[in-house]
């Protein structure tokens, strides 16, 4: 707690007010995360069609990779976050709310014929594990550092993935 008191350049008794520990500390921060992340995705529902919602979902999506890098991070490759999952309930609602938000848009495309007949929930997972090893590049440098060209490698990844189950 020290250490992370003198990283945002306040006293150990101040952080102390707040947070009773450093799981406590962690565990709101991952809390916050899911919410931002959730926030990010929301306008999404503002578009007229399933198709223009799904991909709107998948622009706001690289939109929190590229500006919420270390929330992205904590929320999905964090092993520690696996841990609070497993132990706590909201957490595990908070990270569900996504999810679910994915599984809908990718519902509601089959529906419409755009996506073809195949488990939403399987492809919210595929989706996820694409993220996730696309922010785990990124962020380890192995990939290109400008906007436009993580955009461009970006929907270029996603395309070959829905390539798969576009009918």
């Amino acid at each position: 707690m020290r250490k992370i008191a003198s990283k945002a350049g306040i006293s150990a008794t101040a952080i102390y007010r707040h947070f009773s520990n450093k799981e406590e500390l962690f565990h709101r921060l991952v809390k916050k995360g899911f919410g931002m992340y959730s926030q990010y995705l929301m306008p999404a529902l503002n578009e007229p069609t399933a198709e223009l919602r799904f991909n709107k979902t998948l622009e706001y999506a690289l939109d929190f990779i590229v500006e919420q890098p270390k929330y992205f991070e904590l929320i999905f490759v964090k092993s520690e976050t696996k841990d609070e999952l497993v132990n706590f309930d909201d957490l595990r609602a908070d990270s569900k709310i996504s999810f679910d938000f994915y599984t809908a848009r990718i519902t509601e495309c089959i529906d419409e014929g755009y996506l073809r007949k195949d488990n939403p929930s399987e492809i919210s997972v595929l989706l996820l594990a694409t993220y996730t090893g696309f922010f785990a590049l990124y962020t380890s440098g192995l990939l290109p550092r400008s906007k436009k060209e993580i955009e461009g490698l970006y929907w270029r990844t996603i395309n070959r993935v829905l390539n798969g189950v576009i009918a």
